[in-house]
């Protein structure tokens, strides 16, 4: 179940372009919550980072709060 916090999440990467490479495991934890919603996907990772694309889910999610 989505949080508030979640969708401003959600709203900030679509206002930025709807990518985001995230740094550090802690902070892949909220991005990884919002990929178990369907808000995002998760297109790669490597030791130091992962990038995330947001759905059209997420996108609507966006939009509607």
């Amino acid at each position: 179940m989505a949080v508030p916090d979640d969708f401003r999440l959600i709203r900030e990467i679509h206002e930025a372009g709807g990518r985001r490479r995230v740094f550090g495991a802690r902070e892949q934890k909220q991005y990884d919550d919002l990929v178990a919603l369907g808000w995002l996907q998760r297109l790669s990772t490597d030791a130091k980072s992962a990038h995330y694309r947001i759905t059209e889910r997420g996108t609507s999610a966006a939009l509607r709060s």
